[in-house]
């Protein structure tokens, strides 16, 4: 449902994936044991449900376009320094659902807020509303702390 992905340059070189089960977009309820989150594939296995329900929570915020608004894709800026080396930057992607007479018939997942690492990345993506430009705020910090804890990435 989400996905935190980690750049250095053009590659993907770190990611944390939350997941859920047999989630309905209209309902809230939360089960035991229905998500899980991975950091660069591994599961991490001893997050409270109530982080997942957090996720969740945030995740409805900005995860669908009467929600959120819609994704704002950004004018790319240009660099302000002179630092070496590759952008770095992350991206927040959700599932995004496609609906045909109250049927699924497409899913993705999509770019909804990224954040820059250092000054060379330039960013790409926010959701128009501010409500939902906070939530996903408070998805990548969560799924940040997250990765940190369980995955540091290496800094140069």
């Amino acid at each position: 449902m989400l996905n935190l992905k980690y750049y250095r340059g053009d590659d993907v070189v770190k990611e944390v994936n939350f997941y859920g089960t047999e989630i309905d977009p209209n309902v809230t309820s939360n089960e035991y044991g229905q998500f899980k989150m991975t950091v660069d594939g591994i599961e991490v296995e001893d997050l409270s449900d109530a982080t997942f329900w957090r996720l969740n929570k945030l995740r409805r915020s900005f995860s669908y376009d009467t929600f959120s608004q819609g994704i704002q894709k950004l004018e790319p800026g240009k660099a302000m320094c002179k630092l070496g080396g590759p952008a770095m930057g992350i991206t927040l992607e959700t599932r995004y659902l496609t609906y045909q007479n109250h049927r699924i018939v497409h899913d993705e997942m999509r770019p909804v807020y990224d954040r820059s690492l250092n000054c060379l990345y330039q960013r790409r993506y926010q959701p128009v509303n501010e409500n939902a430009r906070e939530a996903a705020r408070g998805v990548v910090e969560t799924l940040r702390t997250i990765g940190e804890m369980y995955s540091p990435i290496e800094q140069d």
